[in-house]
């Protein structure tokens, strides 16, 4: 004959079952503030930093990233502010040089790429943020690094970042879709490559006054080059073109613009220190 269980054992046992289920969260909660802590340990002691011609630096670990009650998962990120030393990214002050501004779209996740913080973005159109100059002035050849995820398949071009000049105005972009890296400085070069919705990417688009190239996943193998044109860069919008259009589904966690063409070994370095912070398998480094 089957006994039947009391009362109080049954209590025993949900109270049993609840103390697991509060370890094992307690437990995952412990393991992302742990990345979370380990993401700012690299980010403070990154190369980026030492590095000459850094522009902007926006990535989304720190708390000197957003204002503080825009840091808890699924919430709208209105300002991404640049923690580059001469930004003044830790003076309070109603606007913070380089600061990107969001009016939709945009929301902190918090467990994102290598379960660190990222910017969801939604492919809506003017989901994005937008500076529209940086205070250091124009510059015609730059170094772009991106880490992102892409979300959907792009079977066409959702631009990534984006000069934010006037709207009239040839754009400087960097745009993804399956199958290229868009480059733009004024004319289109399509750099061939295959990418895919759920991977993670590191990405440096180089802009060298006339012709342009990517690297993908790689410090020292070019994904290829094209003419580009000689448009300077101005400003930077992020998630879409400067009109608000084609816009990127997925998400970014950490954007480097330097003033040149970065050296071999310099980048090595940021891709060294991309590929550490973010569990990314980068070659050549």
């Amino acid at each position: 004959m089957k006994k039947a269980y009391s009362l109080l054992e049954l209590s025993i046992v949900a109270i049993i079952i609840g103390v697991l289920v509060s370890g094992v969260v307690a437990g995952a909660g412990m393991v992302r503030s742990s990345k979370v802590a380990n993401a700012r340990l690299f980010t403070t002691k990154a190369v980026v930093f030492e590095i000459n011609g850094l522009t902007a630096w926006y990535e989304a670990s720190l708390k000197d990233s957003f204002n503080g009650n825009q840091m808890s998962d699924g919430t709208a990120v209105t300002k991404w502010f640049d923690i580059s030393p001469g930004s003044n990214s830790n003076v309070a002050s109603s606007t913070k040089k380089n600061e990107l501004t969001s009016d939709g779209g945009t929301t902190f996740i918090a467990n994102g790429i290598n379960g660190t913080p990222s910017i969801r973005f939604s492919g809506a159109s003017s989901a994005n943020f937008t500076t529209a100059s940086f205070y250091q002035g124009t510059s015609l050849q730059n170094t772009v690094f991106l880490v992102l995820r892409p979300l959907a398949t792009l079977s066409s071009t959702a631009q990534v970042v984006a000069d934010s000049g006037a709207s009239g105005s040839p754009t400087s972009s960097v745009g993804l879709k399956n199958d290229a890296i868009a480059l733009n400085a004024g004319a289109s070069a399509n750099i061939t490559t295959s990418l895919a919705a759920g991977t993670d990417y590191a990405i440096a688009a180089y802009f060298n006054d006339t012709v342009s190239q990517a690297f993908i996943n790689s410090a020292t193998t070019s994904a290829g080059s094209g003419s580009t044109g000689t448009n300077q860069l101005t400003g930077l919008t992020v998630g879409t073109d400067k009109s608000g259009a084609n816009g990127f589904n997925g998400l970014i966690s950490e954007i480097i613009v330097y003033n040149r063409p970065l050296k071999l070994q310099e980048r090595k370095d940021v891709m060294n220190y991309l590929s550490k912070k973010y569990k990314i398998t980068v070659t050549g480094l």
